[in-house]
């Protein structure tokens, strides 16, 4: 019968007029065709939200989309390749190597059940939401190793860590861990354990460190969210070198840990999506001392920026002969956002350089309990990367003066920033995250690998504009993508805001994504070129 209604009535219908008929009778075929996998695997967490309420869209859907992305872009991984990663320029060549394990099987049962949540009704913030995790944050049943040959057989977690604990109550899917450089502490991600993780945007350049596993599966498109920690620009500068919205939220916001310098937080690909998730995983936590009550809510909107004052740092002084090229422009591309937006511009500089912060940094940091990273050094050197041996230079080194000297620089920055910044009514600083963005994805590695500006060899330790607000910890900062360089690599900024004031670098972070035009939008997506 159904065919000979066909047969009758075709001639009389266009093809588009049939699709609209099978859609309004909600057909679930329909909503298959609707999107293309791209579209699925880059669909923001809000929007994606927006079609499972409507059925027009499953999460089912949406982590087989990406799960295609990953078979296809990211390269082998698998326990097999443990401890015999020495060949970087080799292993995983031409992929993006973002991830150590995946959890799919249990991705899938869990995508099929929010299925039904949304179509009964009981869907939870992030029902269905896929979410990438930071080989540190802990998972109940994975095994955190840090990226280190030592510890490679680590027992799995007994328990979900508090920020996962969090994302799982609404409903989020873990499907994978992503890559970190060895025990967090490259500002590029890659290690002998796992090899080098590549910019999906540029495979020739990296994605940053630690949190690069994160940011080059959300600029691949292998999940819709990424957790990441922070505890020298290890949100900010991935977001940096791969276009997304990060936040380093101030000391306690997100149960972290008791260490000032560290904390936990979102990366996303768009502004929506990262204060969707800040807002799902702020608050206390009976597993973290030192996190803070009550709940600070995150909204979706903010206040437009007209007629509010916003201080602007190019960091000329930061290192000699000043950033690169591509720093400044981005500087600027912000600076005239930020007047299209309607804000007034006031440019300052900070009395600080990388000569005078990063040695006082570091040694502050390493005294913390950062210190027990000296444990087995010098019996597990043959194994480690070549970075993490460079702790040598503080082992056995530090003293009760060292944190003095942090204490004092953090005083002497508090009240510069004030001075300039806040007390002359700024609203928020705005400020380069690197000097340059183009660092070789396999940074330091051997020779020739170097960071290069202004034609010569920088250390990359001095190239990170981050660790000024992991000393100054209680700041909040945004990364915010602006632009592509030249080799198509991405540049971003930090939004600062004041001690505790989370909603005013919000408001100015919300300000440029509405003037700023978005990446992962428009045709603007990682192409996986590979050009130096």
């Amino acid at each position: 019968m159904r065919k000979k209604i066909f047969r009758t009535f075709l001639p009389a219908f266009a093809a588009g007029a049939l699709l609209a008929l099978v859609a309004a009778a909600g057909h679930p075929a329909f909503a298959k065709a609707k999107f293309s996998q791209e579209e699925l695997a880059y669909m923001p967490a809000v929007k994606l939200i927006e079609l499972f309420k409507k059925g027009e869209a499953t999460p089912s859907e949406v982590l087989e989309a990406q799960i295609s992305r990953v078979q296809k872009y990211n390269g082998e991984y698998n326990a097999s390749r443990r401890d015999l990663v020495n060949e970087l320029d080799t292993f995983n060549a031409g992929k993006i190597n973002a991830i150590t394990f995946d959890r799919f099987a249990e991705a899938r049962k869990l995508a099929k059940e929010a299925d039904e949540r949304w179509r009964k009704g009981t869907a939870r913030r992030l029902e269905g939401i896929t979410v990438g995790v930071k080989d540190e944050n802990e998972v109940k049943g994975w095994v955190v190793d840090s990226a280190s040959i030592p510890q490679k057989d680590n027992a799995p977690s007994p328990a979900d860590g508090a920020m996962i604990q969090k994302l799982r109550d609404e409903g989020a899917i873990f499907v994978f861990q992503t890559t970190v450089p060895e025990l967090y502490l490259s500002p590029m991600t890659w290690s002998r354990l796992y090899g080098v993780t590549r910019n999906p945007w540029n495979l020739y350049y990296g994605t940053g460190g630690s949190s690069g596993g994160s940011g080059a599966a959300l600029a691949a498109g292998f999940c819709t969210l990424a957790t990441g920690s922070d505890m020298g620009g290890s949100i900010r500068i991935p977001s940096a070198m791969t276009g997304l919205y990060g936040f380093k939220p101030p000391f306690g916001r997100v149960a972290t840990s008791d260490i000032a310098y560290e904390t936990l937080g979102p990366m996303a690909r768009t502004f929506a999506d990262m204060a969707l998730m800040q807002d799902v995983v702020a608050g206390p936590s009976p597993k973290v001392h030192a996190s803070l009550r009550p709940k600070l809510d995150y909204p979706q909107e903010y206040a437009p920026l007209q007629g509010q004052k916003i201080a602007v740092a190019y960091f000329k002084n930061w290192i000699k002969g000043g950033l690169s090229p591509e720093s400044d422009h981005a500087m600027d591309t912000v600076s005239a956002a930020l007047q299209k937006a309607g804000a007034k511009v006031e440019r300052i500089e900070l009395a600080i350089s990388h000569e005078s912060f990063m040695p006082v940094y570091f040694k502050g940091l390493m005294s913390t309990s950062m210190y027990v990273l000296f444990d087995g050094l010098e019996q597990h050197r043959d194994k480690f990367s070549s970075y993490v041996k460079n702790l040598e230079a503080y082992a056995g080194k530090l003293s009760p003066q060292d944190q003095v000297n942090a204490d004092l620089m953090l005083a002497k920055l508090h009240r510069d920033v004030q001075q300039k910044v806040f007390e002359k009514g700024c609203i928020a600083l705005v400020m380069p995250t690197l000097a340059t963005p183009h660092f070789p994805a396999d940074l330091e590695a051997g020779p020739g690998k170097g960071a290069q500006l202004h034609g010569k060899d920088v250390s990359s330790t001095n190239l990170m504009l981050t660790p000024i607000w992991n000393l100054a910890s209680r700041y909040p900062v945004v990364a915010v993508p602006v632009e592509l360089s030249s080799r198509n690599v991405p540049v971003g900024v930090q939004v600062v805001g004041n001690t505790y004031d989370d909603l005013g670098a919000f408001r100015v972070a919300y300000g440029l994504s509405k003037t700023l035009p978005p990446l992962y939008a428009d045709g603007r997506y990682p192409d996986f070129r590979n050009a130096k």
